[in-house]
């Protein structure tokens, strides 16, 4: 990758910058435990040395690296017990945005999540496993932003941001991946016709689901 130089981008190089490392921290190419070296980084993406420290500071901030004092700075990994405290905070939050997401509906919002409906139908083979993490992703931002709580929904975006590595992971089989994507029809159609009970016993199964996917990767990952 390489940084823009087209005045038009409204973007500043730090920007950018950041932009990258979190990508690449979301994507696994930088894996946790992996050292993040500020000259590297600046010599790759030919820059100078302080909007890469900038960027890091940031990505630092939200959690998604780690300085280790007098030593180095590399992506943070979390503990088990640090992803199971983000799984019950999601459960807490996205049913509480499920309430208030169906008590707002309006004809806009049907139609949006009428349209992540669409987009997770056409999600049809394995082989858009990226595609539909995507959209995933995407849903489940929109569901908080629903709520109509705009410091919950800032809250919940940096707590994405750190479990975001971790969503394909609970869907490594095929047969996960199909469960998922009915899992969030479901919901759609619950939320859609304001059936608060049920959206929020699917949005309770969806999470626990995905939760034990991940623990049971993380034990994997131990032995």
């Amino acid at each position: 990758m390489s940084i823009g130089t087209n005045k038009k981008v409204i973007l500043t190089i730090k920007d950018q910058v950041y932009q990258i490392i979190r990508d690449s921290i979301i994507s696994e190419q930088l894996k946790p435990g992996d050292r993040v070296n500020e000259v590297q980084i600046a010599k790759d993406l030919n820059v100078s040395r302080s909007p890469v420290r900038s960027a890091i500071n940031e990505l630092i901030g939200e959690g998604l690296l780690e300085s280790v004092p007098n030593k180095h700075v590399k992506v943070r990994k979390l503990t088990e017990k640090e992803i199971l405290d983000i799984f019950e905070l999601r459960l807490l939050v996205e049913g509480y945005a499920v309430e208030k997401a169906i008590e707002r509906l309006d004809d806009r919002m049907k139609a949006t999540f009428r349209d992540f409906r669409d987009r997770l139908k056409a999600c049809n083979t394995y082989a858009m496993l990226g595609k539909y993490v995507e959209i995933d992703t995407e849903l489940h931002d929109f569901l908080i932003k629903a709520s109509g709580n705009e410091m919950l929904h800032e809250t919940m975006h940096r707590v994405a941001l750190l479990i975001n590595p971790f969503r394909v992971v609970s869907l490594k089989s095929e047969t996960r991946f199909i469960e998922s994507i009915d899992e969030h029809i479901g919901l759609i159609d619950a939320l859609c016709e304001k059936d608060l009970k049920r959206a929020k016993e699917r949005i309770e199964t969806h999470l626990t689901l995905a939760k034990n996917e991940v623990v049971e990767y993380l034990k994997t990952r131990h032995n």
